[in-house]
């Protein structure tokens, strides 16, 4: 607790915001000087290759006149390299249009989508940050929004309040579990920290993403009945009740919140304005998902998706990375045509336009300072960052089938080792409480003659103790788990904490959730009762 009073001690230094009325007097004060070409360019979030900026990107701001930029990799591959970016991009966005700073987003969720790696922390993803308790969900943000901040960025598309489906792959090693209460309770823990570290919070991806295809390639649709939805939509809920500043809209379609045929969410009026601003009572930004992915170009322009999405009451629009500038551009031309032609009301353009500079205000945005470079990770706080991991992931591998065979005690027991050939490092890593007496490093689809090892293994030991690694992606794995005694047999699932689900009955399921070091030294401490277990995940 002290560590997350610190890291708010030193978030509040950050920047100083207008007090309530002198931002409501800046906000208004530079909405009338903006004329309509400059208003509608505040909606967009735009995105562009490379360090910096070029002579193609540079001509390109001061056509756009953008609200916001994301980052990706692209933009820098250390914590130097992105604050170039992110300086080069404020420096010119305040001397262009109503020089109004940017909001600068990346999405930061760990693990599988983490767009800033090099020089930056792995911290705890997916299903861990619900599984640990709250205290350490909160300080997980925390420490993300001070390594973001560091660099320039000042929005985290994070946390990803989608609820787990068996059937749903594509979103597996993303989402935070399946029990939409516990893993609500963790987005608004995480969405409080983050927000006061200074860094905005995403909600993402509403109305929730279910067991629907990957909506980067095509247009998924979610068969879920409305009173389905209910449930998806609790995560949702929590975040909004915990004053999350964004929400970013899906491209799925959704047949029981808009029966329209081959409709995003994100372009759906029922399920933007009524669902998501009149039911629940979301008073924030609005924000599309990536304008580039498949969901939305599958059947519209990016400049007819521009227009439909701005018509059912998104605020801003985020153009992905894969998006031609003059696509980018285009959309902002329609928009313009649209309102001028009388399809989309000006009224509303000024009132998304006030939205997106009230958070700008919220958070001292409305003016800026260049970073140094060369101090970032020093400002990062890095090195501390990493340090505190073993801590709390101490507290996040789960028990989830307790077993009498646990914890491990080499004295009395003759223990078998199994593991992925890719983490090598296990033995050395479980080793230091014993050694065990057989150990097997297998493929991740393990071949016929690894089946015959295990089976002779599991006639020498005591206790086998495998560790898994995604049994829906590497299905065969179960084979191995199933050619030992279940009696005997505990299970290690080093990153889906699902694999029980997948045809295996151990004795004893633990669960990592992200293989990192720090992960796999709290699985054996836990393992041989160094420590107790403390993470919270259940099988449903």
């Amino acid at each position: 607790m002290r560590r997350i009073l610190l890291l708010l001690s030193a978030a509040a230094l950050l920047s100083v915001p207008m007090n309530s009325s002198q931002a409501q007097d800046e906000v208004e004060r530079l909405l009338a000087a903006m004329p309509l070409e400059v208003r509608v360019g505040q909606l967009f979030m735009v995105s562009f290759f490379g360090e910096g900026l070029n002579d193609a990107s540079r001509a390109f701001m001061r056509q756009m006149t953008p609200g916001g930029v994301g980052v990706f990799a692209s933009n820098g591959v250390s914590p130097a390299a992105v604050t170039r970016s992110t300086n080069a991009w404020q420096a010119l966005a305040t001397q262009i249009g109503a020089g109004v700073p940017l909001l600068i987003a990346t999405d930061q969720e760990g693990g599988t989508v983490q767009r800033l790696n090099d020089g930056f922390t792995a911290f705890p993803w997916g299903a861990a940050l619900s599984a640990m308790p709250f205290e350490q969900t909160a300080q997980v943000a925390l420490m993300t929004a001070a390594e973001l901040r560091a660099v320039g960025v000042n929005m985290n598309f994070a946390p990803v309040a989608d609820l787990y489906h068996p059937d749903g792959r594509f979103m597996s090693k993303r989402v935070w579990g399946h029990d939409p209460e516990r893993v609500g309770a963790s987005v608004a823990a995480y969405v409080r920290a983050l927000q006061a570290g200074g860094v905005i919070a995403t909600l993402k991806h509403f109305p929730g993403h279910g067991s629907a295809a990957d909506s980067h390639l095509a247009l998924p649709t979610v068969s879920l009945t409305r009173a389905q939805i209910e449930r998806e939509l609790i995560p949702f809920r929590f975040g909004i009740a915990a004053d999350a500043e964004m929400v970013m809209v899906a491209h799925l379609s959704v047949p029981s919140l808009d029966p329209t045929p081959n409709l995003p969410a994100t372009l759906s009026k029922p399920i933007v304005s009524e669902l998501l601003r009149s039911e629940l009572g979301f008073k924030g930004v609005i924000i599309s998902d990536a304008m580039d992915m498949g969901g939305v170009r599958q059947n519209f322009t990016p400049a007819e998706a521009a227009v439909r999405a701005v018509q059912a009451g998104v605020d801003m629009l985020a153009t992905g990375p894969n998006l031609p500038l003059s696509d980018q551009l285009s959309m902002k031309e329609a928009i313009l045509a649209a309102v001028r032609r009388g399809d989309i009301a000006p009224a509303q353009i000024e009132e998304s336009v006030r939205r997106i500079l009230r958070l700008k205000a919220k958070y001292g945005l409305l003016s800026w300072q260049p970073l140094d470079p060369f101090s970032a990770a020093e400002r990062a706080q890095i090195a501390q960052h990493r340090a505190a991991l073993e801590s709390i992931y101490l507290r996040t591998v789960s028990i989830a089938r307790p077993t009498d065979l646990l914890p491990l005690d080499p004295s009395r027991q003759r223990i078998g080792l199994i593991y992925p050939g890719a983490y090598s490092s296990l033995p050395n890593v479980c080793g230091v409480y014993g050694a065990p007496t057989r150990r097997l490093a297998y493929s991740l689809t393990p071949t016929d003659a690894e089946l015959a090892i295990a089976a002779e293994i599991d006639a020498q030991v005591d206790v086998a103790v495998i560790f898994t690694f995604n049994l829906d992606e590497y299905p065969r794995q179960a084979r191995l788990v199933n050619t030992f005694t279940p009696q005997k047999t505990v299970v290690v699932a080093l990153q889906s904490p699902y694999d029980a689900l997948r045809g295996i009955q151990p004795a004893g399921y633990l669960t990592v959730f992200n293989p990192y070091p720090e992960a796999l030294r709290a699985a054996c401490a836990i393992l041989y009762g160094a420590f107790p277990p403390k993470g919270t995940f259940s099988l449903p």
